[in-house]
């Protein structure tokens, strides 16, 4: 997609990722201004960054975590409410800016229903398992990793079938 339809994908290197899964559902004992504990919830930096990402039922990402926020999961994790796992390398972020995003993500997966009142969903994204989420510019996806190469020839082939301009 090229001009004013544009739509740019970058891979980002990688990062340090924890998980956290609640032992009983729906969630007790986490303290709501810390953990977003609404479905699809969020919780973002100043500069909306995703800190901590509600994406299935019980389920949390923390993609690039402070410190202070991996300490926190810990606690939790200690205290009995659930288990921690250190993901790293598991998930590669990729971001998925430009006007033409979600008319990229249309290709695979309604994008504005999976995110209707929601902030980050588990979804399928061109057959690639990816935990997607709305960012400043367009969208944010943590793709598993071994899922990035096929994600990317995927999106570079609708991207061409969009625009026949860029082939």
């Amino acid at each position: 997609m090229g001009g004013g339809d544009s739509c740019h994908i970058a891979a980002h290197g990688a990062e340090r990722a924890l998980e956290f899964a609640a032992f009983r559902w729906p969630a007790s004992g986490f303290p709501a201004a810390q953990w977003p504990l609404a479905a699809g919830g969020a919780t973002r930096d100043a500069s909306g960054r995703a800190l901590l990402l509600h994406f299935a039922p019980g389920r949390w990402l923390a993609p690039g975590p402070a410190p202070e926020l991996g300490e926190r999961l810990a606690r939790a994790a200690h205290g009995g409410a659930g288990t921690l796992l250190d993901a790293t390398g598991k998930w590669a972020r990729m971001s998925i800016t430009g006007p033409a995003a979600a008319r990229l993500l249309a290709s695979t997966i309604d994008i504005h229903a999976l995110l209707a009142g929601r902030e980050c969903a588990a979804a399928m994204l061109f057959d690639c398992p990816a935990i997607v989420a709305r960012s400043n510019q367009g969208f944010e996806a943590w793709l598993q990793a071994s899922y990035v190469t096929d994600f990317l020839a995927s999106t570079g082939r609708v991207g061409a079938a969009l625009n026949p301009r860029l082939r």
